[in-house]
């Protein structure tokens, strides 16, 4: 239960933190963000499952959408709880339809109760933040 409740709070955290964009100070402009969102998508496949978290936060955190099918296959594949929910969580802050519903669909067919319950919840939150706006 204290797993699940730290887990809920870091992904709350992570939700509301990845609203706001990059900040706009003078290295940003010479960020290449093709290579970096590549860098993360390949970071997704590492063995190091603490690399696999951080690229799911930062492709959320940078807004980079061009990572969905990547953070779908994640989410419906991955053995590791806790990246399925970070890719989760990553897949509803980039708001994309197809990351949305694929979120969707884990809260009813993953195969752990802790995830499928997760997704759930997030995809709740979800809803009643854009009702809110």
């Amino acid at each position: 239960m204290k797993q699940l409740i730290i887990t809920a709070f870091a992904a709350i955290s992570i939700f509301t933190s990845a609203f706001a964009a990059p900040s706009d100070n003078s290295n940003t402009s010479t960020i290449d963000w093709q290579k970096a969102e590549k860098n993360y998508i390949v970071a997704l496949s590492s063995s190091n499952t603490g690399l696999r978290l951080s690229a799911a936060n930062y492709l959320a955190a940078y807004r980079l959408t061009g990572s969905v099918k990547s953070l779908i296959e994640v989410l419906q594949t991955d053995k590791v709880e806790q990246l399925r929910m970070a890719a989760a969580v990553a897949l509803v802050q980039l708001g994309n339809k197809e990351g949305i519903d694929a979120v969707k669909d884990a809260s009813f067919y993953d195969g752990s109760e802790k995830v499928a319950r997760f997704c759930e919840q997030l995809i709740q939150s979800a809803s009643q933040e854009l009702s809110l706006k």
